[in-house]
């Protein structure tokens, strides 16, 4: 409670790692499918990666040192130029492997899901303030309890601390437990996965067919 900043940056700091590490994930399994758009092109390829980490790097060096690191020309021109490679990633993709695109999208659709990506990069790294929320949320709840129990002596004391503890328990348990699988499904899994594989099937709807 005496550090909510901090802990509010750390769990920045702790969802941009997470995002980093589901566009990596999302990389390889293009390197696995022998998919060039989805290796390089894609939001969550190799140019999605670079402006993330860039504009990560440069909010925080500008947070540190109070100044920008490169000037705004230069950062402008690349962002434009990450931005035109993934907007335009199935032109590039079918010039590079020279294979036609399975469906083609219209350029107002492809403007639409670029705005989105920006949004999405933006929404999702706030979204892991939750993490360090509900840190700071346990012990505004502990505080309480215990505060509760010091205005009562003997039994009461101990039996308010333990009521209460498994009160906080079982509730961040509940809200903790959603909010997690929220940070997985949408945060992390929308970036790397596709449900477009095998089905599975197990051995013994197998030898059933």
């Amino acid at each position: 409670m005496n550090n909510i900043n901090t802990m509010l940056i750390y769990g920045i700091i702790v969802g941009c790692l997470f995002i980093l590490l589901a566009m990596i994930l999302n990389i390889v399994n293009g390197i696995k499918n022998k998919d060039f758009k989805r290796v390089w092109l894609d939001s969550n390829g190799v140019a999605g990666f670079v402006l993330y980490s860039f504009s990560l790097f440069l909010i925080a060096w500008y947070f540190w040192k109070g100044e920008m690191l490169i000037s705004t020309n230069v950062i402008i021109a690349v962002v434009c130029l990450l931005l035109i490679l993934i907007l335009f990633n199935s032109q590039l993709t079918k010039i590079v492997t020279r294979k036609k695109e399975e469906t083609k999208v219209q350029m107002i659709e492809k403007i639409f899901e670029l705005l989105e990506m920006i949004l999405s990069f933006a929404s999702n790294t706030i979204s892991f303030l939750r993490l360090a929320a509900f840190a700071i949320n346990h012990v505004g709840l502990c505080m309480a309890i215990y505060l509760l129990a010091d205005m009562t002596s003997g039994a009461g004391n101990l039996a308010i601390a333990i009521l209460g503890n498994v009160i906080v328990l079982v509730l961040e348990g509940l809200i903790v437990g959603i909010q997690i699988l929220r940070l997985e499904y949408y945060e992390l899994f929308s970036r790397f996965y596709h449900g477009d594989g095998v089905e599975y099937q197990s051995i013994k709807t197998q030898t059933s067919e």
